[in-house]
């Protein structure tokens, strides 16, 4: 079954406000998951500086997760705006963590989109392990051939 789930699976993005607003529709066998991510640094804005400690404060949206968990969210632009990153906060479920997902096109085939996601528990202290899980989407239309 996990077979056919991946293979029948799709994910829409849709960028608005300049590169602010990320849109984004997951569809599968299991349903349709769709959430809408406020992105900083999407514009170069200088007023994106880091924090004295170097971290950078992010604009956190409430979502529904595709497990129907109300978390939070906060993503940014990386690589001179090329990569999105997404990390959803406070999940419970799979024994808590959160989920963080990294989305750019593939610089060998500008047709194919990926997503690594990642989950990190929040126990990792304890010997739990991140797991993840490398997505690759190809543009509606085109072909990709995966041999040698």
């Amino acid at each position: 079954a996990a077979v056919v789930l991946i293979g029948n699976t799709r994910e829409e993005t849709t960028q608005t406000d300049g590169g602010r607003t990320l849109y984004i529709k997951g569809i599968n066998a299991k349903g349709v998951w769709e959430r809408t991510l406020a992105s900083s640094g999407s514009d170069y804005d200088t007023a994106m500086t880091p924090n004295a400690d170097g971290s950078y404060d992010h604009v956190s949206v409430p979502i529904v997760t595709a497990d129907s968990e109300h978390v939070m969210a906060q993503s940014w632009w990386e690589s001179d705006g090329t990569v999105h990153v997404s990390r959803t906060l406070g999940v419970k479920k799979y024994g808590g963590g959160s989920f963080e997902s990294r989305r750019y096109l593939d610089p060998k085939n500008g047709d194919v989109y990926i997503c690594d996601s990642t989950f990190h528990p929040n126990d990792a202290l304890e010997g739990r392990e991140r797991s993840h899980l490398r997505w690759k989407f190809i543009r509606e239309g085109k072909s990709y051939y995966v041999g040698e």
